[in-house]
């Protein structure tokens, strides 16, 4: 019996899995998206959108159908105080693969009854908002509007499942993102949170 080898595979398996979460915390907060690309419908809903000020409500698509979006207009809508006659896109992440870090995130644009939704797919979902805002912040010329809702639950267990699989307490992570990808507070796209 060799209880020293087993002891040293032990720390070498230690170390790897400790220098492994030990990436994956730091690159938590990095804008990992190399380049976005929209369809023509997002191109038209941004272009339209670029008229006024700019305002995007993020959404969980459950049921993707009007109901759905009327009733999270009229939340959003009364949580942060926005005029009825100011448009409203939403946009929806679906989380993909958590081991890629980086890439082209594709947005299209669809109706659904007269509502403008822009649907991606991205590993990491707040990842993925910051890199929208910051294209739209470049491409328009305007600080775009974010909207998002709390989250129920231990902000802990947010954070892990953040770093585990992409997606979490969206609101205060897009936020750090968007923080650590523009230092001048005046040039970030602005971050609501409510309800």
């Amino acid at each position: 019996e060799q209880p020293e080898g087993i002891k040293i595979a032990g720390v070498f398996i230690a170390a790897i899995i400790i220098t492994s979460l030990v990436s994956r915390v730091w690159r938590t907060t990095e804008l990992r998206v190399g380049k976005v690309e929209l369809d023509e419908s997002a191109k038209a809903f941004i272009e339209e959108a670029s008229r006024g000020t700019i305002r995007i409500i993020t959404n969980r698509c459950d049921r993707g159908d009007a109901n759905e979006y009327q009733m999270k207009e009229k939340e959003k809508r009364e949580d942060n105080h926005i005029p009825a006659e100011e448009p409203i896109i939403f946009f929806e992440v679906t989380p993909s693969d958590a081991s890629e870090f980086s890439g082209i995130l594709r947005i299209r644009g669809e109706k659904v009854d007269g509502y403008r939704v822009l649907r991606t797919e991205s590993p990491a979902v707040p990842n993925a908002i910051a890199a929208f805002l910051l294209y739209l912040r470049n491409k328009t010329g305007k600080l775009p509007h974010v909207y998002f809702g709390w989250s129920e639950g231990n902000p802990l267990s947010y954070l892990l499942k953040y770093i585990a699989f992409g997606e979490g307490d969206t609101a205060p992570v897009t936020h750090e993102v968007l923080r650590q990808a523009e230092k001048n507070p005046e040039k970030r796209p602005t971050v609501h949170v409510g309800g």
